[in-house]
């Protein structure tokens, strides 16, 4: 397993770290969800992502890609 560093934004950072306490010390789901404003099911998605992959399953998946409708360089607006 790639055991690189890991880099969270403050959102993601805090998923995970609710997530982690909630795994590792057999927390409340529903004050969890309550917590991040998601619903339980998706806390249950968190839960068997972060048992996989660890910390680098809360970046997100579009991150360091380049947006579909960025305009090439060579074009020039003036």
């Amino acid at each position: 397993m790639n055991m690189r560093k890991v880099e969270l934004r403050m959102n993601e950072q805090m998923k995970y770290e609710v997530i982690k306490d909630l795994v590792d010390h057999n927390r409340n789901k529903n004050r969890a969800s309550k917590k991040l404003s998601l619903s339980r099911r998706q806390i249950d998605r968190l839960i068997v992502k972060y048992k996989e992959k660890g910390k680098s399953a809360f970046v997100h998946g579009n991150r360091s890609r380049k947006p579909v409708s960025t305009l090439d360089k060579s074009t020039s607006l003036i």
